[in-house]
């Protein structure tokens, strides 16, 4: 016999947290359906020539093959290892069927080949949302995303969070009025990327494995990482690396204006952080990472940013878009982990039938299903043991009221698990209505 053992990497919740997890995932759904975003689903797999372009071919991409296929046949397709390659080929495709500007959100598995640990998964989901223009996309957009951001946190409440944002326009403007070519460019952003994992001695020495790359650039890239500040202070605080470029300007003045267009509320959540860097290479304006202040080790729940031409693998058209993503299943362990929300819940039920006798379950199904035809969740016990052993399950499974029906005369009572209080219940659809209410 086949002794069962976890798949490294592979998350796999109890009914409890799997129940908290849909509670969070409705909460998250209606908030991106009352900014007008609309679901779609793509494939699990996509060619392996889309999933490799923009710069993402380093990542772990797993190949889908069948087990016995032909002798030289080579592997075509490839499980997504996020959600934005896909909709960049999904817009393409549906250009003239789509409505633009396209508000899209989407909750689908993702795969990567990353080494398993704490908070990185093989197989986890995602739940992105995102805005997709044809030619043009206002920085109202920009805006939008960021406050919707700002809502989600504040519905999970999960704790105190900062929202960290930058432009790639200033990290490009200021790499390149250092002498950097594009590719050492590049470099750059990957090596900045990484400065809360390996801190500023760790970045130093990535930077300086750049060809071409001067000291006094290092040290210059390394005093812009120290620019953390409110977007008021943001100019100043850029002005004095005393480093001059048109594209410096455009990225400071994009974030200016991203966080004038947003609630006052919102925006008191915004950090600007010029370390900030995200190593993907599509991201062209805004980027965006969220982080919970008493778990920073933990890095971004929600993370994202501008993309000005990410299709144009796919299509002639230029449809930019804006967009983040929220790593929910690695949200989902951390919450379960620190215990950020209630467990307690291990069953939809609402409402136990006990049964006293086998002879008594036809008629007790009829109430049952009187009582789902008014929205409470019920079940008849399965058996007809002591009426203590059906009270431990419902107990054991937190279904909060015990219902017993008095075949000879058909009077109901109810007990409710929580308070200890028992009670008549006259009419059994009156009752339903009083606990949905509540």
């Amino acid at each position: 016999m086949a002794k069962p053992s976890k798949i490294s990497g592979f998350p796999e919740w109890l009914p409890e947290q799997k129940i908290a997890e849909d509670r969070v995932i409705a909460l998250v759904k209606n908030i991106y359906e009352s900014f007008g975003f609309a679901p779609i689903e793509t494939p699990a797999v996509e060619l392996l020539s889309s999933l490799g372009s923009k710069g993402v071919i380093d990542k772990e991409i797993f190949t889908v093959q069948r087990l016995k296929a032909e002798e030289g046949d080579k592997a075509e397709l490839g499980l997504h290892f996020d959600l934005t390659v896909p909709l960049a080929r999904y817009v393409a495709q549906h250009d003239h069927e789509l409505v633009f500007p396209f508000k899209r959100y989407q909750l689908q598995k993702v795969w990567r080949g990353d080494r398993p640990q704490k908070g990185r998964f093989r197989e986890f989901y995602q739940f992105d949302i995102d805005i997709i223009s044809r030619n043009d996309l206002p920085l109202s957009c920009d805006a939008e995303v960021v406050t919707v951001i700002t809502l989600v946190m504040e519905a999970l409440q999960f704790g105190a969070y900062t929202i960290r944002i930058n432009n790639r326009k200033l990290l490009a403007g200021l790499y390149g009025a250092l002498g950097l070519d594009e590719a050492a460019r590049k470099a750059a952003i990957i090596a900045v990327d990484k400065i809360l994992k390996i801190g500023r001695d760790g970045v130093s020495k990535e930077l300086a494995k750049i060809e071409g790359i001067s000291e006094a650039a290092i040290t210059t890239i390394l005093r812009s990482t120290e620019i953390q500040c409110s977007v008021s202070d943001l100019p100043q605080r850029v002005a004095e690396l005393s480093i001059a470029s048109p594209l410096i300007d455009e990225g400071v003045q994009e974030l200016v204006t991203i966080c004038a267009l947003m609630p006052e509320k919102a925006r008191e959540k915004i950090r600007i952080d010029v370390s900030l860097a995200r190593g993907l290479d599509y991201y062209t304006g805004l980027i965006v990472e969220t982080t919970l202040d008493k778990h920073p080790e933990f890095g971004s729940v929600i993370s994202g940013g501008r993309y000005d031409d990410l299709a144009s693998e796919f299509t002639d058209q230029k449809l930019p878009g804006v967009g983040v993503s929220i790593g929910l299943s690695r949200l989902m362990e951390l919450a379960f982990t620190e215990k950020l929300l209630s467990t307690a819940k291990k069953t939809p039920t609402v409402a136990l039938i006990t049964v006293y006798n086998e002879a008594e379950r036809p008629m007790l199904n009829e109430v049952a299903q009187e009582l789902r035809e008014s929205g409470v969740s019920t079940e008849v016990f399965y058996k007809s043991p002591k009426l203590g052993k059906q009270i431990e399950y419902a107990e054991a499974k937190g279904i909060r009221y015990v219902v017993f029906v008095d075949a000879a005369t058909r009077q109901i009572q109810v007990k409710d698990i929580t308070t200890k209080e028992q009670v008549a219940v006259p009419s059994i659809r009156a009752w339903a209505d009083s606990i949905r209410t509540r």
